[in-house]
């Protein structure tokens, strides 16, 4: 009957602790990551070919936005401007060679809305990683390099979707609390 009661109870404290958890809004770092409300989206200021556009696009799209050719058709407009990466030492080893570097990966995004209004200035997008280099094992260290600036383009996607997504979410209750005044 004891054991019972606390299968009981555990049961209930886990259930209890996964409804906290999720109605926090957390989830894992890269799931769940959707666009809510905006339908279309344009974006500019590098080239479709660009890895950073791509990513970019393909996220959206993957929830359910459109990307348009032009920003007259699209419901906010994302400019993309001085996409740049950086390297550099920031370790030495006693021999004074480096011994780990730092990657920062950083991009200066606006947001524009349909009818023209910048709805985020001009704001840089930042993220940074360290790794540790072995001279001796250059070729896997360029490839943990790479695999790291992916990552780190994944994580400035992230915070470019979480901007749009507030800013959609600012102009919806805008737009709610004005059709609310009138309706009063």
């Amino acid at each position: 009957m004891k054991k019972l009661i606390n299968t009981t109870a555990l049961s209930l404290l886990m259930a209890l602790l996964a409804i906290t958890v999720t109605s926090c809004g957390w989830h894992l770092r890269g799931s769940g990551q959707t666009v809510n409300n905006i339908s279309s989206v344009h974006i500019s200021g590098v080239d479709k070919k660009n890895d950073f556009y791509r990513t970019l696009s393909r996220s959206l799209e993957a929830s359910k936005v459109t990307i348009t050719d032009s920003h007259t058709e699209a419901k906010y407009r994302i400019v993309l401007v001085n996409l740049r990466s950086d390297r550099r030492t920031a370790t030495v080893s006693s021999s004074a060679r480096a011994s780990e570097y730092q990657l920062t990966e950083l991009v200066d995004v606006l947001i524009f809305a349909a009818d023209g209004r910048q709805v985020l200035p001009r704001t840089t997008m930042r993220t940074e990683r360290f790794f540790d280099f072995d001279e001796n094992d250059v070729q896997s260290k360029n490839e943990e390099a790479e695999l790291l600036k992916k990552e780190m383009t994944d994580d400035l996607v992230r915070q470019i979707i979480r901007r749009l997504n507030a800013i959609s979410n600012r102009s919806n209750s805008s737009a709610g609390d004005a059709t609310q005044k009138t309706t009063e």
